[in-house]
C-alpha cells in the first residue's frame, strides 16, 4: 500500500492538480450553483436546502429537512443533484488527492508519514458517497421513515465534514511550510 501511495504521489504534478483543480470547479458550479444544482433547488422549495450540507441530524431533523422540500424538492434532489452528487466528491478526492501530494512531496522525504495525508481525500469521497447512497434510500423510499439510515447518515455526514476540514487546514499548513522551504532555499542562495 505505500509504495503505491508514494508512486502515485511520485506521479502527480502540478499540472495535474491544476487540471483536477478545473475539474473540481467544474462540479462545484454544478451541484452548488447551476440551475441543475443546489441553486435550482432553493429556487423550488423556496429555500429549503439539502441533508448534504447537515452534520449530525437526528431522524427527527432530517426528515423534517425531507418535508421542508416538499415533493418537488425531493424529486429536484433525488434526479438531478444525486447523479452530480456521484461525481462530485469524486473530483473534489482528485483534486485534494493531487494538491496535497504535490505539496508533501515538496516538504517531506519520502519515508515521511505525511505521505499518507492525501487518503484523507480518499476518506472524504468514501463517507460523501456512503451519506449519499442513505440519502437517497431516505428519499426512494419516503413518506416511508427509516430512521436507523438517517441517524447513520448523519453521522457520516459529520465525519465527511471534518474530513472536508482536515483537508483545508493540511493544505494551508503545507502550503505554509512550502512557502517557507522556498524562502529558505532562497536565503541559502544568496549567502
Amino acid at each position: 500500500m505505500k509504495s503505491i501511495i508514494i508512486t502515485l504521489e511520485e506521479k502527480i504534478t502540478v499540472k495535474t492538480a491544476l487540471l483536477f483543480t478545473a475539474v473540481f470547479a467544474v462540479f462545484l458550479w454544478l451541484i452548488d450553483f447551476s440551475p441543475i444544482g443546489v441553486a435550482g433547488l432553493l429556487k423550488i422549495t423556496g429555500g429549503a436546502n439539502i441533508l448534504d450540507y447537515e452534520t449530525r441530524y437526528t431522524a427527527q431533523e432530517g426528515y423534517a429537512m425531507l418535508e421542508a422540500l416538499g415533493e418537488a424538492g425531493r424529486a429536484f434532489h433525488l434526479y438531478k443533484i444525486m447523479p452530480l452528487d456521484i461525481f462530485f466528491p469524486a473530483s473534489l478526492m482528485l483534486c485534494g488527492f493531487c494538491w496535497l501530494s504535490v505539496l508533501v512531496k515538496y516538504v517531506s522525504k519520502p519515508a515521511n508519514i505525511l505521505r499518507f495525508l492525501p487518503l484523507l481525500s480518499v476518506i472524504n469521497m468514501l463517507c460523501d458517497w456512503t451519506e449519499n447512497a442513505g440519502i437517497t434510500a431516505m428519499l426512494i423510499n419516503y413518506p416511508d421513515r427509516l430512521p436507523n439510515v438517517c441517524v447513520c447518515t448523519g453521522m457520516v455526514s459529520c465525519v465527511k465534514q471534518w474530513c472536508v476540514l482536515g483537508l483545508l487546514i493540511s493544505a494551508v499548513v503545507l502550503t505554509g511550510a512550502a512557502a517557507v522551504k522556498k524562502i529558505k532555499r532562497g536565503i541559502n542562495y544568496e549567502a
